[in-house]
């Protein structure tokens, strides 16, 4: 009998070792692309972000149905990650994203066939979609679809600096096309006021779930130009969605080519 019982030990310790193994070889080989998508030099720092990812992940993302817990707990993982690391990690999400995109190919005013077409640190034109619309209108609905598209990088009300007004004439529809313009252009100098504001209320930059994302594990980052600029540069789509705005004097910049 006792035989009978060593020999089940046995085997059932020898089917746990193989099923680790085998568990083992599937998470090498579904992680394959971090090794080949960064040069060697790139590795480790990434694969410190993409574990800092991980732990977020499961201390505040998993079942959370707000962003505005904040600032994120400190943990030494995050602290030698630098800006250039963040690009370089969400550059190989964009890419992954886009993987089976259908580009224009000449549709909708649109030659690009291909990544480096549409996203602007490559010198490409990103598809932008606006919308232009008033409060308690479902925008923020429609925005969250927009949002859901692949490589999409969202301006979530860029005038809720303005507080509560609609913004019929001068003076502030002067300020509010230049920080629209600027936006779209991926510049955030001269947007003191606009990053002032989302230093103190969250939801100016958390509906942009793909930066924010960054922002819960790097704050010292989030509202900085200097990572704001190149990050929105990487994305081949972008979309805004505004409520404080005549849609009049927002026509010029819809007629726009660039």
């Amino acid at each position: 009998m006792s035989r009978r019982i060593n020999l089940i030990g046995v085997c059932a310790i020898s089917g746990l070792c193989i099923l680790l193994l085998f568990a083992s070889h599937r998470f090498t080989s579904s992680n394959s692309y971090t090794t080949e998508y960064f040069k060697p030099r790139e590795r480790n720092a990434n694969l410190r972000l993409l574990n800092a990812h991980k732990f977020y992940g499961a201390k505040t993302f998993s079942g959370s149905s707000t962003y505005d817990t904040y600032p994120p707990i400190p943990t030494p993982q995050n602290s030698t990650v630098t800006i250039e690391d963040v690009l370089n990690y969400q550059r190989s999400r964009i890419a992954d994203e886009m993987a089976e995109f259908e580009y224009p190919n000449g549709l909708y005013n649109s030659d690009a066939s291909k990544l480096s077409d549409l996203t602007p640190e490559t010198g490409g034109q990103p598809m932008r979609s606006i919308i232009i619309t008033t409060w308690r209108s479902g925008s923020t609905f429609l925005g969250d679809i927009l949002n859901a598209m692949p490589g999409n990088y969202y301006h979530y009300e860029p005038l809720l600096d303005f507080d509560i007004v609609q913004i019929r004439g001068p003076p502030n529809d002067r300020i509010a096309i230049h920080n629209l313009k600027h936006l779209l252009k991926c510049d955030y100098t001269e947007m003191e006021s606009y990053l002032d504001f989302g230093r103190t209320h969250n939801y100016l930059f958390s509906h942009n779930t793909r930066l924010w994302r960054h922002c819960r594990l790097f704050p010292h980052f989030c509202y900085e130009p200097k990572f704001l600029g190149p990050f929105c540069k990487l994305f081949p789509l972008q979309s805004m969605k505004v409520v404080r705005l005549r849609a009049s004097l927002v026509q010029p910049l819809l007629e726009d080519e660039r």
